[in-house]
């Protein structure tokens, strides 16, 4: 089954980066031109302090934009997880990175968004575990402690999603993302709570959901 999940997800990522880049080819060539800057600010990871108190992170982004079409984005961003168990703590903290692009199939609102986009998506953590109890029936019960480790994933990561401007400059968004890891993530000996940028460390294949405010610098606006 986790093959054919993988099969059917990759198939689609192709199917849609081809969709995509026929329709940039059809267009008019003209010259690229500047139309934009933003820079946005994950406010969906403030959930956290509801629904996993346990877990810290920020994520912002820029995006580049040229004559209101194409996009050029970078996602940057940091984690932190305090976990408290009964039979262990958990302790993690790593940052992460995404490149891609994003294209526009808007036309008659140029400054909003309505389109889809391709990331590559990398994420470095470090991650201990202390006060791990364990039961023996013979030597009674001890505590062992799981020394700092690293661990690097990279993913592939598909998304469509609106952006639109509800005040001058000011713009709010919200996005679908299918995440495809590709490699890194999983350890048997040590398992990672959490991927920062990626989520549950045990998926090979998550979707999710993104939601952004942006604040577009104010310059060659059309």
């Amino acid at each position: 089954m986790a093959i054919l999940r993988y099969t059917s997800s990759l198939i689609l990522i192709i199917v849609f980066s081809f969709q995509l880049l026929a329709q940039t080819t059809e267009e008019k060539k003209e010259p690229w031109k500047l139309s934009g800057i933003k820079a946005g600010l994950d406010v969906g990871r403030f959930s956290n302090f509801l629904f996993k108190p346990e877990q810290r992170s920020y994520a912002g982004s820029i995006d580049i934009g040229f004559n209101n079409k194409r996009y050029f984005v970078g996602e940057f961003g940091y984690s932190e997880i305090s976990l408290n168990r009964e039979n262990y703590d958990y302790r993690s903290n790593g940052t992460f990175y995404k490149l891609g692009f994003d294209y526009n199939m808007l036309k008659k609102v140029p400054t909003d968004f309505l389109g889809a986009g391709l990331r590559i998506g990398y994420s470095l953590l470090e991650h201990s575990a202390s006060s791990i109890l364990f039961n023996s029936s013979h030597w009674g019960n001890y505590y062992l402690e799981q020394q700092a480790e690293t661990n690097q994933t990279m993913w592939f990561e598909a998304s469509f999603g609106i952006k639109g401007e509800v005040l001058k400059n000011i713009y709010l968004g919200w996005s679908t993302v299918l995440k495809v890891r590709l490699y890194g993530g999983k350890d048997d000996s040590f398992q990672p709570y959490d991927i920062p940028g990626y989520g549950n460390a045990t998926k090979s294949i998550i979707i999710g959901a993104n939601y952004f405010i942006y604040y577009q610098i104010p310059f060659n606006r059309n």
